[in-house]
């Protein structure tokens, strides 16, 4: 607690995570914080671990090393507690489909204790601002994507979660919609919860996250607040800069191989025969040890 006796302490702590499957560390080593009021963006190519760190987070998934906390909470030992205190919006969200939209959403108040009060002004609050009240007494079957995520976004913030984590929320949304929830994550924050989320549509985390982290090949590229992260450049150069330079690296590293095994075929015929001269050998030496250098970071640092 600080002087004011607001928590202070991370509302999620990742410290070290580990997850693999088969040969493949799909996330490695990866350590961040989420404070309390903070809105984080969790960005990364297709495959680069994002979903699998945020199932781990929520408990849907199990990991093999490292440890995860929620308000001080172990999500190994005490994932109950942890689940009371969290809500989760994955990317595709499966609904009971023989349910209305309103009893769905009183099931999910009935599970987090919500008193009848409450959830019937959160849920018409919320409702009304994303367009969804006349169609609560509908069957879920009837509903569209687009109409899903809105209900199972009301449903994540009935019980006004500590932490919030999110698995690409904009997308099927409209834009009157995207506004509205964006308005709802900062309005959650601005009450000291936490948000968590991960998207492709970069220029939206950049202006909307305070924080964020970048992930590639499941190790952290860049980690902290986006101010620090994004410079004098958009989160989108920035994004696409370190792509590049992965990608050139490589580039490096392999023309090394392939010129180093055809001098080994030479033999005798000498060191520097026919191929690349010399300098542009190690310029791509230079280039694959530069890459070789950007590997795990913990939070506040960019590689």
């Amino acid at each position: 607690m600080d002087a004011k006796g607001e928590r202070t302490a991370p509302v999620l702590s990742v410290k070290q995570v580990v997850k693999t499957f088969g040969e493949k560390r799909a996330v490695n080593g990866v350590s961040l914080e989420v404070m309390p009021g903070d809105i984080f963006g969790f960005v990364g190519h297709n495959g680069a671990g994002k979903t699998t760190l945020i199932r781990a987070i929520v408990g849907v998934a199990g990991f093999d090393e490292g440890d995860i906390r929620i308000v001080g909470q172990s999500v190994r030992t005490d994932a109950l507690a942890c689940k009371r205190v969290c809500a989760y919006v994955p990317d595709n969200p499966d609904v009971y489909e023989f349910l209305t939209g309103i009893q769905y959403l009183n099931y999910i108040s009935d599970v987090f204790e919500v008193p009848a009060d409450t959830r019937r002004e959160r849920i018409r609050a919320y409702a009304d601002r994303l367009g969804l009240t006349s169609a609560l007494g509908d069957l879920v079957s009837s509903y569209s994507h687009g109409m899903r995520q809105k209900l199972v976004l009301i449903g994540a913030l009935v019980h006004d979660p500590a932490l919030l984590v999110l698995d690409e929320p904009f997308v099927g949304l409209d834009p009157e919609a995207s506004f509205h929830v964006k308005e709802m994550l900062r309005e959650l924050a601005g009450r000291g919860s936490a948000v968590f989320f991960s998207s492709h549509v970069l220029e939206v985390v950049e202006k909307l996250c305070n924080k964020v982290a970048i992930i590639k090949q499941g190790e952290l590229r860049a980690c902290g607040p986006t101010s620090e992260v994004v410079g004098d450049e958009s989160l989108e150069d920035v994004f696409l800069d370190m792509i590049e330079r992965d990608v050139q690296g490589a580039r490096g590293a392999d023309g090394m191989r392939g010129i180093d095994d055809a001098h080994r075929a030479q033999g005798s015929q000498g060191a520097h025969g026919a191929g690349e001269p010399r300098e542009g050998r190690e310029v791509d030496a230079a280039r694959a040890s530069r890459s070789a250098q950007t590997g795990r970071t913990g939070c506040g640092r960019r590689s």
